[in-house]
């Protein structure tokens, strides 16, 4: 291949199509850069691509999330060396060949502090059964025991505390997803003993995360009803619902299964 083949070049708008009939190529894999795309001009978000025609792309938001896909491993490692004088390191998820060549090549001296072996799971038929009592979309009343759990995942999940970096700005960030109706919970009395929200909406799906239990109240079956009842809701308007879970967690394998999600890709989070 030629120097020019193999050049990284960030995306503009006049590269719209050719981005976006590449993410079609494995339209559930790329729920999560296709839903992203349909909301953001590209011109506007750090989209990095190699090759002409395009071969792989990785979106990068700066200091928050990285999420590549690259058929060819080798294509997500040229991606990587340029990130190297772009961007420092940050979390990174997306398929598991294409995020380890990527984060080899760009992060060659930062060693992370958590990864994870990860799966993507698809549902696409609604499960059966009733909404459990107290499952509702969240209210604005709910944004600070919302922004508390959300936190306590976080720290669970990662090992890291966004009340720590920003308390202002996640409590922002949980508000807008209440005000747009991206989170459901479960309510009983006056406790939140569920919660999970929508990150994506497309067309073609719904992607789901977020999904938490407080600690004393697990192990009843809540994880599941509310997860359940959240797909029953958005099989209604889009054709199937993903998600991403570490393999290792062997609980919420089990919940997701017995709702009746589908293994399916490979996937790599590198926490830095």
């Amino acid at each position: 291949m030629s120097s020019q083949q193999d050049a990284v070049f960030r995306l503009g708008g006049e590269d719209e199509t050719a981005l976006s009939q590449l993410l079609d190529t494995e339209p559930v894999v790329n729920l999560f850069l296709r839903g992203f795309l349909a909301a953001h001009a590209v011109d506007r978000a750090w989209w990095y691509a190699v090759g002409s025609p395009m071969r792989a792309v990785a979106l990068v938001l700066p200091a928050r999330l990285c999420v590549p896909f690259a058929p060819l491993p080798e294509d997500a490692a040229t991606i990587g060396r340029h990130l190297r004088t772009q961007h420092r390191p940050t979390l990174l998820v997306g398929p598991r060949a294409a995020s380890d060549a990527l984060w080899s090549a760009w992060a060659v001296t930062h060693q992370p502090r958590r990864r994870y072996d990860q799966r993507l799971y698809v549902l696409d038929a609604a499960p059966p059964g009733e909404d459990p009592p107290g499952f509702r979309r969240a209210l604005p009343r709910d944004v600070s025991a919302l922004a508390l759990q959300a936190a306590a995942m976080e720290r669970e999940d990662l090992g890291t505390d966004p009340r720590e970096r920003d308390p202002a700005a996640h409590e922002q960030v949980v508000a807008e997803r209440v005000r747009t109706g991206r989170t459901w919970v479960i309510e009983d009395g006056e406790a939140l003993v569920f919660q999970v929200n929508v990150g994506t909406m497309h067309r073609d799906g719904a992607q789901i995360g977020g999904t938490w239990v407080p600690p004393a109240r697990r192990g009843r079956g809540l994880s599941t009803a509310g997860v359940a009842a959240t797909c029953r809701h958005l099989l209604g308007t889009v054709p199937r619902v993903t998600l991403h879970v570490n393999e290792a967690n062997t609980p919420a394998v089990r919940c997701y299964e017995r709702v009746g999600f589908r293994r399916d890709a490979s996937y790599r989070l590198v926490v830095p």
